[in-house]
C-alpha cells in the first residue's frame, strides 16, 4: 500500500518525521517475549533491551536498564527507561534521535532479556532466576528444584533408633566373641582339649554363621599356640637329651681316669721302692710321677667339664618349665582382663538396650502432617517493595521476589512402636 504524504512548508518535515516515527513505533514488534510480554508491562532495572536500527550499525545493540533505570544510548546519553511501557520508550527515543540525527527507519525496541525473579524461602534451592512471560508461581517453584521436604521430629528419632539397634547388635557379638576367647584361655591353663558348646556361648541373636566364624578363629589359634608351645619344649629337650649324652660321657672317662689314677699311684709306689733299694733310677720314678700328677690334672678338667654339662641341664627343663608358666601367667591375666571386658559389655548393652526401648517410644506416632505452603510475593512498585499475596498460580513479573514458607508439621496420633521389647534385646 501507497501512503501520499502531503507538501508541508520547509522546516516542518522535522515535525512531521518525528510524528510519523512516533505512529510507527507504536505498532513495531518487539520481539523476544512479545507475544506474552505482560500487557502494560513497564521496564525496570536489570532489563536488557534490543535496539535496532536498520542501517545504522552503531545505533544498534543491547542495553541494560541499570540500577538507576536509564539506559546508556549513543547520541542520546541517558534515556530513562525504568517504569515505561517499550512503546513509550521507542517513541521518546524515535523523537530524541529525529532532533540529533534522523535515521532512515524508526529504532526498533524489544525486551531480549527479563530482569530475573527470586525465589526465597522453603525451596531446594533459592536464588536467582531467569523470567520467561507468563511465568506463574509454580514454576519458579518448579525450577528451584521444588519445595525443602520438612524435617520431621520422626526423622532424627530413627536414625537414633538405627544406631541404637546397631550398637545392641555389635555388643551382642562383642560379647560371644569374648565368650569364645574366655573358653579357649582357660583351656590353655587347664591344658586340656578346647572344645566350645556354641548352645552355652552362642547368643540368639547373633547368627549362627558369625558364631561359627568366632569359634572357629578361636580354635585356630588355639592350635596354633599349642603347637608352637610344643615346638619349642622340644627343641629344649633335644638340648637337654645332647646334654644327657655329654654328661654320660664325661662320667665315663673320669671313671677311666680313676682306673689310670689307680695304675699310675702303683707304678709309683713300685718305682718308689726300687729307688729306695738302690734297684732302679731316680729320674724313672720322676717320671712316673709327673705322669700321675698329669693324669689327675686331666681328672679335675673331666670334674669341671661334667658340672658344667649338668648346670645346662638344668637351665634347659628351667627354660622348659618357664615355657609353660609363662603361657600361664599371660593367660591368667588376659582371663581377669576378658572377664572386665565382659562385664563392660553387659552393662554397654544393658544402656543400649534402655536407649533403643526409650527412642522406641518415643518414635511410636503415625506419620506427621505436614501443612500446606504459604506464598508471598514481593514486588517493586515505584520505588518500594510491595508484599503481595499469592498461590501456586500467579503470575509473576520481573524482579518479584517470592516467598515460600511452610509451617513446622504436626505430630500424627501415636501408632504402636517398633522396638522390640526390653528383655527381647537384652537376652543372655
Amino acid at each position: 500500500m501507497t501512503v501520499s504524504l502531503p507538501r508541508t512548508a520547509p522546516g516542518g518535515w522535522l515535525v512531521l518525521t518525528a510524528a510519523v516515527l512516533a505512529a510507527i513505533a507504536l505498532f513495531q514488534p518487539t520481539g523476544a517475549g512479545a507475544a506474552d510480554r505482560p500487557v502494560g508491562y513497564r521496564l525496570g532495572a536489570g532489563d536488557l533491551l534490543q535496539i535496532t536500527v536498520v542501517g545504522e550499525a552503531d545505533l544498534t545493540g543491547k542495553f541494560r536498564v541499570g540500577p538507576d533505570g536509564a539506559i546508556s544510548y549513543p547520541l542520546v546519553g541517558s534515556l530513562a527507561a525504568a517504569d515505561r511501557t517499550v512503546a513509550d520508550l521507542a517513541q521518546d527515543l524515535a523523537a530524541r534521535l529525529a532532533e540529533r540525527a534522523p535515521t532512515r527507519s524508526p529504532p526498533l525496541v524489544e525486551v531480549a532479556e527479563y530482569a530475573p525473579v527470586f525465589a526465597a524461602g522453603d525451596f531446594e534451592r533459592p536464588g536467582q532466576y531467569a523470567f520467561r512471560p507468563g511465568m506463574v508461581a509454580l514454576e519458579l517453584v518448579a525450577v528451584a528444584g521444588g519445595l525443602r521436604r520438612p524435617r520431621l521430629a520422626t526423622d532424627s528419632l530413627m536414625l537414633q533408633v538405627i544406631a541404637a539397634e546397631q550398637e545392641v547388635a555389635d555388643q551382642r557379638l562383642a560379647r560371644v566373641a569374648a565368650r569364645v576367647h574366655r573358653a579357649r584361655i582357660a583351656a590353655e591353663i587347664a591344658r586340656g582339649p578346647f572344645a566350645p558348646d556354641a548352645a552355652t556361648l552362642g547368643d540368639p541373636f547373633v547368627p549362627a554363621a558369625d558364631l561359627t566364624a568366632i569359634i572357629d578363629n578361636e580354635k585356630a589359634l588355639f592350635e596354633v599356640r599349642k603347637t608352637v608351645l610344643a615346638g619349642q619344649q622340644a627343641a629344649l629337650r633335644s638340648q637337654g637329651a645332647n646334654f644327657d649324652q655329654e654328661i654320660a660321657a664325661l662320667r665315663r672317662s673320669i671313671a677311666l681316669h680313676e682306673d689310670e689314677i689307680g695304675l699310675l699311684q702303683q707304678e709309683v709306689n713300685t718305682a718308689q721302692g726300687l729307688v729306695e733299694k738302690g734297684l732302679a733310677p731316680l729320674p724313672r720314678l720322676l717320671a712316673s710321677k709327673r705322669q700321675l700328677s698329669a693324669t689327675r690334672r686331666d681328672a679335675l678338667d673331666l670334674d669341671s667339664y661334667l658340672a658344667r654339662a649338668r648346670q645346662n641341664k638344668l637351665q634347659i627343663e628351667q627354660k622348659i618349665q618357664e615355657l609353660s608358666d609363662q603361657q600361664a601367667k599371660d593367660n591368667a591375666g588376659a582371663l581377669l582382663d576378658l572377664d572386665l571386658n565382659l562385664a563392660r559389655i553387659e552393662r554397654k548393652l544393658r544402656a543400649a538396650t534402655a536407649a533403643l526401648t526409650e527412642t522406641g517410644s518415643r518414635l511410636a506416632v503415625g506419620p506427621a502432617q505436614i501443612p500446606e505452603p504459604s506464598f508471598r510475593i514481593a514486588r517493586v512498585v515505584g520505588e518500594a517493595h510491595v508484599d503481595l499475596p499469592a498461590d501456586e498460580f500467579t503470575r509473576l513479573e520481573p524482579r518479584d521476589i517470592l516467598r515460600v514458607d511452610r509451617p513446622e508439621p504436626t505430630p500424627a496420633p501415636a501408632r504402636e512402636s517398633r522396638a522390640p521389647p526390653a528383655g527381647a534385646i537384652a537376652g543372655r
